[in-house]
């Protein structure tokens, strides 16, 4: 049964979760690892990044790359056999374009967003959402634990919480922000409030995991039309990603 500790974070003696640490990660030294940062970093953060750079290292990513600028605003679980071995976070809206790619270098973490060129390319030739969505990533779970099922248990964990809390996910914007949309050819219903939508950046080998979750390279409605189309396929750090989506059914009730 889910309980809440006195330092604010929720979980379990096997599952932890960290609401958005905000100013608590502000001295975050992402020089440093996790076991060398001041005191006033939330352990349940401080578990998570334990496992983000074993899993994250052993596949070349530098320190340096594992936090960003993510990680305050973002939601983080962490399963525990004894010890620290699985980890997700979630990211809320908004999702600037081109949020971790510049002109002259791009993020080094395998869960970046794809290059400016083709993103550029997918907005211009499909249908990318303009309502607000959630961002699953960092996604790791320590090799040795790899076959009990905890990548579901993370996954399922994570988008179970969204959909019960849609309104802790996403805050409506002031009636200044919903009239800067409207200036830009939203729909006031389109950036009001979250309805479910959520998408991930896999790498490619690792699709078939995410599509058993429902998650799809091309969104279909109930209608059988194209919500969302397939964005091209890029490359980091040598490897093949893809964008993939998925609507859950989201508790709308207000209290």
């Amino acid at each position: 049964m889910a309980g809440f500790a006195t330092n604010g974070q929720e979980g379990t003696e096997f599952l932890s979760m960290l609401p958005p640490p905000k100013q608590d990660l502000s001295r975050y030294d992402n020089t440093r690892p996790h076991n060398e940062q001041t005191i006033d970093i939330p352990q349940v953060f401080q578990d998570a990044m334990s496992v983000r750079e074993e899993v994250y290292g052993e596949q070349g990513i530098p320190l340096e790359a594992e936090f960003d600028e993510d990680d305050p605003r973002s939601w983080h679980w962490v399963v525990w056999l004894r010890l620290p071995v699985g980890t997700i976070r979630m990211i809320p809206p908004p999702h600037a374009p081109n949020k971790y790619v510049s002109k002259t270098e791009s993020d080094k973490h395998m869960d970046a967003d794809p290059p400016r060129a083709l993103e550029e390319q997918y907005l211009a030739q499909s249908k990318h959402p303009s309502e607000p969505y959630v961002k699953l990533g960092r996604l790791a779970v320590l090799s040795p634990y790899r076959k009990l099922g905890l990548a579901k248990l993370l996954i399922n964990t994570t988008m179970e919480f969204a959909a019960k809390h849609p309104d802790s996910i996403y805050e409506p914007p002031s009636p200044t922000t919903a009239e800067k949309a409207n200036l830009l050819g939203l729909s006031t219903d389109e950036v009001a409030s979250w309805n479910g939508l959520v998408m991930i950046h896999a790498q490619a080998n690792l699709k078939h995991l995410w599509e058993k979750y429902g998650f799809a390279e091309e969104l279909i409605n109930d209608k059988g039309e194209v919500e969302i189309s397939k964005e091209p396929h890029w490359v980091e750090e040598g490897i093949e990603h893809v964008g993939m989506w998925r609507r859950l059914h989201v508790d709308n009730r207000r209290l």
